[in-house]
């Protein structure tokens, strides 16, 4: 009896531990591609800062922050390349606003600082892109909930 208990206790430690080690495993391109949003799965009037893969390898990062219409720098587009639990980034372009600043009217909006009405906004291309040196770590809180360092993002679904 005590060595069919020691077996018995032996296969469910093994089994535990492989279920403990399957939880270590990583996001695969497929699972990535997609539209994460930061912070809530939820969609209000628009997304808030959000990433978008695409299957052919590249990225667009929609730059977001509430009450803050003085933002100059907009979007990031580039390439990405995961490795395992590593994302590296190359950054192609950059979307930005130019204008002179103004104080916001506070009939119209909630922001102290805005653009003004004649806002350009510019596309610039990266001179010569290069993979970023460090990458971003993703660590897998559920298939549709990931963490990039210390962001949490959620995959938003159609």
């Amino acid at each position: 009896m005590k060595k069919t208990m020691f077996v018995l206790m032996m296969v469910i430690y093994s089994q535990a531990f492989a279920q403990q080690k399957k939880g270590t495993d990583y996001l695969t391109k497929d699972e990535l591609v997609g539209t994460w949003q930061i912070r809530s799965r939820l969609i209000g009037n628009g997304l808030n800062q959000h990433f978008v893969f695409s299957k052919d390898g590249t990225f667009v990062l929609n730059l977001y922050s509430d009450g803050d219409d003085a933002r100059s720098l907009l979007k990031l587009k580039g390439k990405y390349r995961l490795t395992k639990d590593e994302l590296y980034l190359t950054i192609l372009s950059k979307t930005i606003v130019e204008e002179e600043l103004e104080i916001g009217d506070m009939a119209i909006t909630s922001s102290l600082i805005q653009f003004g009405a004649g806002a350009k906004i510019k596309e610039i291309k990266e001179p010569n892109p290069k993979e970023m040196l460090d990458p971003c770590y993703i660590s897998i809180l559920s298939r549709s909930n990931i963490k990039l360092n210390n962001e949490v993002y959620y995959k938003v679904k159609k």
